[in-house]
């Protein structure tokens, strides 16, 4: 079985920096456990990290969310607490900057990482409600026949009810969810 686990932008600011928020906090430890089981299993781990520009503010998504975050090369930028070591190279993982919400070259990148297409994928990460769910979708459109799920309790959105309709929502598209 080809497994993946994508871990989508446990990233400082959204920790502990300009969009932090506490259930993020809570996350590290469980993310590193499964991050650690996953890769002891002989699957692979694909961590994205959202990447911006010093003009981020003009962009549509900055007037969109007005607060300056995850700034190519700032502190904010990188993968928060112990998981910040895999932005190192480590074996079996792979890192995917991304320009917005969704990764457009996520399937690129998976298949590169995996050595072709995977049979099951797990999700999780912050914000779910946003990040998560666009990749989710986009793993979904290019890999017709993996079992997708979301680890629903390695992920946080900052409003409890967003969590929820994310969860909804990829439920009633079909992913498996994980509480």
């Amino acid at each position: 079985m080809n497994k993946l686990l994508v871990v989508v932008d446990y990233q400082k600011d959204f920790v502990s920096g300009a969009l932090g928020f506490a259930g993020a906090q809570a996350l590290e430890q469980p993310i590193l456990l499964r991050v650690r089981k996953t890769l002891d299993e002989g699957g692979k781990v694909l961590f994205t990290r959202d990447t911006h520009t010093a003009d981020y503010l003009s962009t549509r998504e900055g007037k969109f969310l007005p607060v300056p975050h995850c700034i190519e090369g700032t502190p904010g930028w990188h993968l928060e607490g112990q998981l910040a070591a895999y932005e190192g190279g480590v074996p079996g993982t792979a890192l995917l900057d991304k320009p917005t919400f969704g990764a457009a070259n996520i399937a690129d990148a998976v298949r590169g990482l995996c050595g072709g297409e995977p049979d099951e994928i797990e999700l999780c990460g912050v914000v779910t409600s946003i990040c998560v769910v666009s990749n989710a979708v986009l793993l979904h459109s290019s890999f017709l026949n993996a079992r997708i799920t979301l680890l629903a309790s390695l992920s946080a959105a900052p409003d409890p009810a967003d969590q929820a309709a994310a969860e909804r929502l990829l439920r009633g598209m079909g992913y498996g969810i994980e509480p």
